[in-house]
């Protein structure tokens, strides 16, 4: 049992509305991984109707095995601990991929696990992050576009 546990419904249903943001960080278990686990990973788009949000995973290192060339090796940002309250070491996110997850999915989530929200990513962390993202050859144009990574 959390404190969250003793607020009522209405607290938790503004906390999540208010926080369910681009460049919001959350942990929560993630079921694309193998196998699947808790795992953190920062909103960094979402749609103009905001029904879906376009995420990014923050991993302990580079994975050789899947980003096997430079190329792919340069679409992670190195994260340093240090004032960044969300780490708990020094990381990676991984922008040459993004994960597209359900707003009503993750609201309810942070609904009924207020704890899941571990930080927010600075304006500069997420410009670094979008530029990275604009630049990956895995990702379609159109869901560049549709998570608004291309300028305006």
């Amino acid at each position: 049992m959390s404190i969250g546990d003793f607020f009522p419904d209405s607290f938790k249903e503004e906390f999540a509305r208010r926080n369910l943001k681009v460049g919001s960080v959350l942990k929560l278990h993630v079921k694309e991984t193998n196998p699947p686990k808790e795992k953190r990973f920062i909103i960094v788009g979402k749609t103009l109707d905001s029904l879906c949000l376009a995420t990014v995973y923050i991993n302990s290192e580079i994975n050789p095995f899947v980003n096997f060339s430079p190329e792919f090796q340069d679409l992670h940002c190195f994260f340093d601990a240090t004032g960044r309250d969300y780490l708990d070491h020094d990381s990676y996110v991984d922008c040459s991929a993004i994960y597209i997850r359900n707003n009503d999915e993750l609201h309810e989530a942070l609904k009924t696990r207020p704890d899941a929200l571990i930080g927010l990513v600075t304006e500069s962390d997420l410009q670094t992050i979008r530029s990275k993202i604009v630049s990956s050859p895995k990702i379609k144009g159109k869901d560049k576009k549709r998570f608004g990574f291309y300028p305006a």
